[in-house]
């Protein structure tokens, strides 16, 4: 075998190898989160509610089920102690539903005590988030994924 072929081969294992290691986070297992769900079409929200406050860390990830019509949504994570009421604990600011209507999320903060994760579609999500046209959202689950290290 000469250098040509030679190079061609390890440039094709390392082709692989990186296949398989950009596939390695989609096999990860993941974790359902087990809850009573639940819904309110007049404020076009769905929710999670857990029987014990959840802790969840930088760079965890989340894989969300999203039914409605929502185009766009805003995630919530309540903490023990906040108004189920309010804006407060929301994860950054609306993000698009795609067509699969499966969102991951990488968490950018420590988030203690939780004890609901909400997804909040319609009109103006508060009074606080115009959304036009937007439909309501509902969850549907909540997946625990693989950390992502940074």
């Amino acid at each position: 075998m000469n250098y040509k072929d030679r190079h061609g081969e390890r440039q094709l294992r390392l082709y692989l190898l990186g296949v398989v290691f950009a596939l390695i986070p989609q096999l990860a297992p993941a974790e359902p989160l087990a809850g009573t769900i639940g819904a309110a079409v007049q404020y076009g929200s769905g929710w999670i509610d857990f029987p014990q406050p959840v802790d969840f860390v930088k760079g965890e990830r989340l894989r969300l089920v999203i039914g409605g019509t929502a185009t766009k949504i805003l995630v919530r994570m309540l903490a023990k102690g906040q108004s189920r009421d309010g804006s407060e604990g929301l994860v950054g600011g609306p993000i698009d539903v795609p067509k699969t209507r499966v969102i991951e999320l990488v968490l950018g903060e420590n988030r203690a005590q939780v004890i609901q994760i909400s997804v909040h579609g319609g009109a103006n999500p508060w009074g606080k988030f115009p959304l036009p046209g937007n439909g309501p959202a509902a969850l549907q689950s909540v997946e625990r994924l693989a950390l992502v290290r940074r």
